[in-house]
């Protein structure tokens, strides 16, 4: 039975920050409340995929107001393209100044009715006490041993764990003084080409997402920098789905074909929150590659993104910035929310966006049944699949190979307004269930 809650739901990669998000409604705070509080307990126990050194994307819904937020910031003025032409994967030459702390700030004061220090608050004191990883985040570890080992401050926090707990004291002094993120000892301890200059600089910026029609619904997605407008052009190439299923290959060639026409070819969260009062949110927030940078800022446990990795060579200069693929989204049916909905997955996050639009609103599944559904992705210039996809083959041009990692069809959540209550579904690649009461 899909998950069905009456009054609010809270859905992310990992139960324990959604279950913060909950307390945070259970206590009287609002949809924008929960997202945040649960964001900042995903800094925490989930630094590999998203934390205070990242970028942030949201879609708010409330109140009858639709509205997005893009907080992603830029290369340091500073910043050189290195000798060899090539752009810098990792490392400081990577990072862009991060953005989530603005974007915290700015939903709260536009939104929210709590104060940021009082979210904050249960994850510094997670960072403080420690906790025991998660198995998304301890396969992580593993596997970025070689990039985690290049740097002191994150050798310390994941690799000499002494009864394997992570506690990260440093960045719970740093959650305790966000309202200093921008103007203190982040921005003067960032190593060089960063200056406290470009820290100070940084803004979050309200903007108009962009609209377009599926299935009856009102698909709202967010504008450039963000390739999330790219779900609505490929919406817009999508062949009819009528007499079809998701058990059928044209199904899937279909939905191919109209996202290689709308030109679409990391480790990211998203998370999503939704009461019985018709509000919502939509949350992305994203390190870009897992533990982005590998840089962690001296005496403050915040490690730094890669978003600058994005860039190409001609566009790598002092103050640019990156396209993001970080994409929330949500769609509205005569002007309310009906979908609150996305993923992480770098590039193949719109991919996803057109397969769980699909399933639900033609297709007819529920959320927890739509986020779970094998996928295929569109990289390295063939369709990578779900074993349990049927054969594709037949309806793409494209190479058809098995996914080489669950984790590359991304972790989707959604919730989906009923008249019972909201339905449910958090993705069983990640770490996390739906919660709610």
């Amino acid at each position: 039975m899909p998950r069905l809650f009456e009054n609010a739901a809270v859905c992310s990669p990992l139960t324990l920050a959604s279950e913060e998000g909950r307390r945070v409604l259970q206590a009287g705070g609002n949809v924008v409340d929960a997202a945040v509080a649960t964001n900042l307990m995903l800094a925490v126990a989930y630094p590999h995929m998203c934390g205070v050194g990242g970028d942030l994307f949201a879609i708010v819904a409330r109140d009858g107001e639709v509205a997005g937020l893009n907080s992603s910031g830029r290369l340091p003025e500073a910043a050189q393209l290195p000798s060899d032409g090539r752009v810098p994967e990792r490392g400081i030459g990577a990072a862009t100044v991060p953005g989530a702390v603005a974007g915290w700030r700015a939903l709260i004061e536009r939104f929210g009715s709590r104060s940021l220090e009082e979210l904050a608050e249960p994850a510094a004191r997670l960072a403080e006490e420690g906790y025991r990883p998660a198995p998304g985040l301890e396969r992580a570890i593993e596997r970025l041993r070689d990039l985690l080992g290049r740097d002191p401050g994150t050798t310390e926090v994941f690799l000499t764990r002494s009864d394997g707990r992570i506690r990260m004291p440093d960045l719970s002094r740093t959650l305790r003084h966000l309202d200093g993120f921008y103007e203190g000892v982040v921005a003067h301890n960032a190593p060089a080409p960063c200056t406290p200059d470009d820290f100070a600089s940084h803004r979050a910026e309200w903007v108009e997402p962009m609209r377009g029609h599926f299935a009856g619904v009102e698909v709202c997605e967010m504008p450039p920098n963000s390739r999330g407008h790219l779900v609505l052009a490929a919406l817009a190439r999508l062949e009819s789905l009528a007499g079809l299923t998701p058990d059928d290959a044209e199904w899937h060639g279909r939905l191919i074909r109209a996202c290689v026409a709308a030109g679409l070819a990391g480790d990211t969260i998203h998370l999503v929150v939704a009461d019985a009062n018709g509000d919502a949110v939509s949350l992305t927030q994203s390190l870009y590659m897992g533990f982005g940078s590998g840089v962690m800022v001296p005496d403050t446990g915040v490690i730094l993104h890669n978003r600058g990795a994005y860039l190409s060579p001609d566009e790598y200069r002092g103050g640019a910035r990156p396209t993001h693929t970080l994409s929330p989204a949500l769609a509205l049916r005569d002007g309310a929310p009906t979908i609150v909905f996305g993923t992480m997955g770098g590039e193949a996050q719109v991919q996803i966006h057109v397969q769980l639009l699909a399933r639900m609103l033609v297709g007819g599944d529920p959320p927890d049944s739509a986020v779970a559904a094998p996928r295929w992705v569109l990289a390295e210039g063939a369709v990578l699949v779900d074993p349990e996809l049927p054969d594709l083959r037949g309806v793409t041009d494209l190479p058809v190979r098995p996914l080489p990692s669950p984790d590359i069809a991304g972790h989707a959540h959604a919730i989906q307004f009923h008249p019972d209550g909201l339905l449910a579904g958090s993705d069983p690649r990640a770490d996390g269930v739906p919660v709610g009461y």
